[in-house]
């Protein structure tokens, strides 16, 4: 019951250079979807390997089965997600439920059993016994001469109660309870498992409240043909308000029963079922782990080297509005022998024994808000695996205007179709010693209807995902003339299953920055100033730089840079890493003073991955993500990341990423910047969660990480606003000489203005990793005596400044902050003219399409000879001649449209170029954020001045 952390949780110091590395998502591959081909098939709610094959029990048409319960409330909904025939009940629900079974990962899925159909309660209807297969477990107890397959059954209000079956042959299931064990308002058993030859039950369900418990009580079979089930714990564990035992699990020779509280949070007890029930249970974890009724239930449980891992949630999907709960994503617990517990991923909080923080460095739901509960665990090759219920796909249907105010206020800021964009889809997560965690899926393996894994299990044929997909054959849409239901393709459970030797499917499947590689390689391949590679003198650098007064160029500024993060390496030796290496510069520079097979670069960009090859030959570049290395520990001497961070899902999960494949002693060398808030909620290439407050928030975030020695400068003039100068000048300079055209210019210039108003702070940073105590790493004998913080020279000489100027440029701050929202008030504005503008311009070209065909239609064909005859007075040919001068002056008319146009155009340039220069003199006045740092005011934050 004590918080404090078990022996080797926190020393993140000591890397394991044995540690497996793990399942990527390119390892994973599809064995079935679509529900089996029937899409009613919801949920993959179970899973165990029997007699060497794979079976799987389905639950079926969850979504029209919530819609029946009347503890669910629509009134959110748009319209519910999934169409529900008008006066459907449980008898007419198709509620099949089927157990299918194949052999991974060749074989096909084929249906080995089905419900059957019996009379309802009353007598009055046929309805289907079971509608769902909630766990299953193989387990050899009294009754059986060999192994058997048990699976707890799920069913609906009118039917006569839960089942728990047994086969031992795959095919046959025969009950070995009877329905509700006597108590027909027993619709289901949430937990199911084997234990010293006994099988061990959680009952649930009351009528149609089948996800509730009737009560929380565990009950024990040591013959299950005989059918007697008794209760082995006291009713509730002695706390009336407890409500249902959610999850049982085994682990170090004792059975663990995790409780489901709502007002005071969820308990873990444990008992090692000796001597006659009811047994002695000790009482492990209480309180919600000090987070209260936030830890609601446990939802899952599961041995993993010598501990117990517990993962939490809420339920109805993280917000429980039966008892005012939430909404809140879900945590990770584990629990020693010893019956000592630590937050692996959740929330700091203080506690009455002391302060608690996750020493993953994860929040609740890992880092994702919307991940309601950590649903299910699974070990796999060395590593855990843990899947999530992701309920952002949500927010296409909620009504955001109907969502109680406070509850997820980043719908409200963000906007739920970026928040689908980004967030939908379970996430699973593995780590191989319960600390470091690197993401495998956070998109449901691609497909947003995933919103969950309801199951994981591993083998040694490899580790299998069984989804929820509740949304087939049909999904609520919405069209031009409002709600309706359309097929959905995507619907039903799938079946995945992941090993080391499955290669990569498709190219999609490998690390993708989405709308930030559209972003670079747009920028980088397309933009109508930096494509020609002239801008930066060809050398395919595509960074701000470091400007001094005689900089001369781009390149320069780039190199100056380079030189500047490497001032911060004592010895520029050893090997180096490249994190997001553009198209290859910054590589081709360090191999100058590392030599080319010494640098690695990285970057999720396949197109500018076979730049780099060109700009740097020797050089390895390898297609990977930033947030989930593929190296192994203790890798590279150096990493170095120039203006990619910001970008990164997390910024906080790549440092944890670079701590792990540095040396000992290595040091972490970046260039990042920190943006406001607004900027962050509406950029499709920024996250909400990277938000950082300012340079001593970001050194704060890199001693987080493990780093130490950690210095950050703030260098915003000499790089941001400096090269946003140079660039605007080099802009106009093509524009006056018509090599840019008005338009191209606005668009160059609309944008410019919209980086000067959403970038705060451009940082320089360096860290350095912890020595091992007692081991001279490879670096050891260059090290320089003093242990302190290694500062170049040129440090030194930006450090120093007029403590007096920069309190009379502080005083300007406000009065700048007031000028950029106006600004940003006035560009509002000219976007609104330029999408008139463009109306105009379509009209205009309209007219212009008119007159010529005017023109084809309306020349004049009379021969040669006549109109050459004197004193011709034919009527026609004077009508002719008519329509030819009518003819010129609509040509002449034309052009005067055009030249109209053209001078609009630059008017519009000219104007956004007035505003970005304005915004530019602004920026300048204000003070760099890190050389100037004034107590803030009561109640402000670090980002005020937004």
């Amino acid at each position: 019951m004590t918080p404090r952390p078990l022996p080797a949780a926190n020393d993140l110091s000591v890397a394991s250079r044995s540690l497996p590395t793990g399942l990527r998502r390119t390892n994973f591959r599809r064995l079935a979807d679509r529900g089996f081909g029937d899409q009613h098939n919801s949920y993959a709610h179970s899973m165990s390997w029997f007699r060497g094959q794979l079976y799987v029990g389905t639950t079926r048409n969850m979504f029209q089965l919530v819609h029946l319960a009347p503890d669910q409330s629509t009134d959110s909904f748009h319209l519910w997600p999934v169409p529900v025939p008008p006066g459907l009940d449980a008898t007419r629900l198709e509620q099949n439920c089927q157990i299918w079974r194949a052999t991974p990962p060749d074989g096909r899925f084929e249906m080995t059993f089905e419900s059957p159909r019996v009379d309802s309660q009353d007598g009055a209807h046929r309805v289907w016994r079971d509608f769902g297969y909630r766990s299953m477990v193989v387990c050899q107890t009294a009754s059986d001469a060999s192994e058997a397959l048990y699976v707890s059954a799920m069913s609906s209000s009118k039917a006569p109660g839960a089942l728990i079956l047994r086969s031992v042959d795959g095919v046959d299931f025969q009950p070995v309870t009877e329905p509700g064990m006597g108590d027909r308002g027993i619709s289901s058993y949430r937990a199911l498992v084997g234990f010293k030859g006994r099988l061990f039950a959680a009952p649930a369900g009351s009528g149609r409240m089948w996800s509730n418990a009737v009560a929380t009580v565990v009950l024990e079979c040591r013959d299950p043909l005989s059918r007697r089930w008794i209760p082995v714990t006291e009713p509730g564990f002695g706390d009336p308000t407890s409500a249902g035992v959610f999850e049982l699990a085994v682990f170090d020779g004792h059975l663990y029963a995790g409780v489901s509280n709502p007002f005071t949070g969820i308990q873990v007890w444990k008992t090692d079922a000796e001597g006659n029930p009811p047994y002695r249970w000790t009482q492990v974890l209480t309180g919600g782990a000090g987070r209260g009724k936030l830890n609601q239930a446990v939802m899952s449980m599961f041995p993993f080297k010598g501990a117990l891992y517990v993962g939490t949630g809420i339920r109805r999907g993280g917000y429980d509005r039966e008892f005012k709960t939430g909404p809140a994503a879900g945590e990770l617990i584990r629990i020693d022998a010893e019956d000592r517990w630590e937050l692996i991923v959740g929330q700091e909080r203080r506690t009455p024994r002391g302060d608690v923080q996750p020493v993953s460095g994860l929040g609740p739901g890992f880092d994702n808000p919307f991940n309601g509960y950590i649903w299910c665990m699974a070990e796999y090759d060395g590593c855990l695996y843990v899947g999530t219920y992701d309920s952002s796909i949500f927010l296409w249907w909620i009504d955001p205007g109907r969502v109680p105010r406070g509850a997820h206020t980043r719908m409200r800021l963000i906007g739920p179709q970026k928040i689908v964009e980004r967030e939908a889809g379970f996430d699973l997560w593995r780590s191989p010693d319960g600390v470091r965690w690197f993401e495998v899926s956070r998109d449901g393996f691609g497909n947003p209807y995933n919103y969950g894994v309801r199951t994981l299990l591993g083998s040694k044929s490899g580790l299998i995902v069984g989804t929820a997909n509740p949304f087939g054959p049909e999904v609520a849409v919405r069209t031009a003339t409002g709600w309706t239901y359309a097929p959905n393709p995507r619907g039903g459970l799938e079946i995945w299953m992941g090993r080391p030797d499955f290669a990569e499917e498709s190219s999609g499947d490998g690390p993708s920055g989405g709308a930030v590689n559209v972003h670079y390689d747009r920028a980088m391949y397309e933009h109508p100033l930096l494509r020609s590679g002239e801008y930066l003198s060809f050398s395919r650098f595509s960074n701000y730089g470091f400007w001094q007064e005689e900089t001369p160029s781009q390149k320069e500024a780039c190199e100056n840079l380079m030189e500047r993060l490497l001032g911060f390496l004592p010895e520029r030796r050893g090997s180096i890493l490249d994190v997001a290496c553009g198209q290859g510069a910054t590589s081709r520079y360090l191999s100058r003073f590392f030599g080319a097979p010494n640098v690695t670069g990285i970057n999720i960009s396949a197109k500018q991955i076979e730049t780099c090859r060109d700009t740097a030959p020797g050089c390895a570049f390898l297609l990977m993500d930033a947030t989930s290395l593929d190296f192994e520990d203790e890798s590279f001497d150096h990493v170095v990341c120039v203006e990619a961070a910001f970008h990164f899902r997390t910024r906080a999960r790549f440092l944890r990423e670079a701590f792990r494949v540095l040396k000992p002693g290595g040091r972490l060398v970046l260039t990042d910047m920190l943006f406001t808030r607004a900027a962050e909620s509406r950029s499709p290439v920024l996250d909400p969660r990277n938000h950082v407050g300012g340079p001593g928030a970001y050194r704060d975030l890199l001693l987080r990480a493990g780093f130490e020695e950690a210095q950050v400068v703030d260098a915003t003039d000499e790089c941001f606003l400096r090269c946003n100068d140079h660039f605007i000048r080099y802009a106009l300079m093509k524009f006056l000489d018509d090599e840019l055209e008005p338009a191209g210019f606005s668009a160059v210039m609309a944008n410019r203005l919209a980086i000067l108003l959403s970038v705060r702070s451009y940082l320089l940073a360096v860290a350095r990793k912890p020595w091992i105590p007692g081991d001279r790493g490879p670096m050891t004998m260059t090290e320089r005596p003093t242990r302190g913080a290694h500062r170049p020279p040129w440090l030194e000489d930006l450090m120093k400044r007029d403590r007096k100027k920069e309190e009379e440029q502080h005083g300007r701050m406000g009065r700048s902050a007031k000028a950029h929202w106006l600004l940003a008030s006035v560009t509002k504005k000219q976007s609104q003219l330029h999408r008139e503008l463009s109306l105009l311009l379509e009209k205009e070209a309209e007219a212009h399409d008119a007159l010529d065909q005017w023109d084809r239609r309306s020349a004049p064909v009379t021969p040669a000879a006549d109109r050459t005859a004197p004193g011709a007075e034919d009527p026609a040919a004077a009508a002719a001649a008519g329509g030819s001068a009518d003819v010129k002056s609509a040509g002449v008319a034309r052009l005067e449209a055009r030249a109209h146009r053209d001078l609009a155009l630059r008017a519009d340039a000219r104007t956004l170029w007035h505003k970005t220069v304005t915004a530019l003199l602004l920026r300048r006045s204000v003070p760099g954020g890190a050389r100037v740092h004034p107590p803030a005011a009561p109640g402000a934050t670090d980002d005020g001045h937004e």
